[in-house]
């Protein structure tokens, strides 16, 4: 068990959690060491692996190519009208009627309703952003909707934060993840709680939380902190800081460049070492 405990975001159905523990560890390290401004050892975070219980079932047929835009294969019809109306947390109406204005090739894969939004939102935030976009409230929306993956998932979080734990990291889809255990579990003292790149302000995610008013105005006494970290690039984040919702959180804002949604770029900054070193100072030494 270990003091940080990380919780990945999606389209990790290929790793472990032996895979990703390795470069969030390493890229922590480098946000503290800009933090605390010397060498520092590898701090001891492990990470809640549970990105396998989205692999879809064996194809029967030739392999196909492993690509972002299968985040999106197979969608029903209620998750593409959610997906859509979802798109109006990220877009105006000026920017969707643009998009479905001048069509291109691309999404053609995709069904018709999500193609014009998927363009938009590569008008607005870089290439790919809209299967990254739809393809989180995709996977977000599966776990707070179907009861038994989310039974399946919540139970390896609860397996891998063991009461050594004390700081909770979540990325993307993980930040949801980390605010559930947070919910489940008013005995476990955290002495952080750390997001980034997180959708939690989007609309279509906080109406479907379990118990969404829980602790809206008032920091839960079993949690000495939150912090936000976010890219405003970062479409998953589009929503804006999370204080518009919960007051008590502090937000930070930073610069990922060219991938502003990747979580090692998130646990690199200083920002992020400075929230963690607040609440475990004892990771700094050299």
């Amino acid at each position: 068990m270990s003091l940080i405990i990380g919780i990945h975001g999606i389209a990790q159905e290929q790793l472990g959690r032996h895979l990703l523990a390795d470069p969030w560890r390493r890229a922590l390290a480098d946000g503290l060491e800009r933090a605390c401004r010397h060498a520092v050892a590898l701090p001891p975070l492990d990470v809640a692996y549970y990105g396998d219980l989205f692999l879809p079932p064996p194809p029967g047929g030739k392999a196909l190519a492993d690509t972002a835009d299968r985040l999106l294969d197979d969608l029903t019809d209620d998750e593409c009208a959610d997906l859509v109306t979802a798109a109006s947390a990220a877009l105006s109406p000026a920017e969707l009627a643009a998009a479905d204005a001048t069509p291109d090739k691309g999404h053609t894969r995709s069904p018709l309703p999500l193609q014009a939004v998927m363009r938009a939102l590569d008008r607005r935030f870089g290439v790919s952003a809209g299967v990254l976009y739809l393809g989180e409230l995709r996977q977000v929306r599966r776990y707070l909707c179907d009861q038994e993956l989310k039974n399946d998932a919540d139970a390896r979080v609860d397996a891998a934060v063991g009461p050594e734990c004390r700081i909770l990291v979540g990325h993307s889809l993980g930040s949801v993840v980390a605010w559930e255990y947070v919910r489940r579990h008013p005995e476990h003292q955290l002495d952080l709680l750390l997001t980034v790149g997180s959708p939690l302000g989007l609309r279509m995610i906080r109406s479907r939380l379990p118990d969404s008013n829980f602790s809206a105005e008032a920091r839960p006494a079993h949690i000495a902190g939150w912090v936000n970290v976010r890219d405003p690039r970062d479409p998953v984040a589009c929503a804006g800081d999370l204080r518009s919702w919960w007051p008590w959180t502090a937000d930070e804002r930073v610069n990922n460049q060219a991938d502003a949604h990747a979580a090692t770029r998130y646990l690199a900054k200083r920002v992020t070492g400075e929230a963690v070193l607040q609440r475990a100072p004892g990771l700094a030494e050299p």
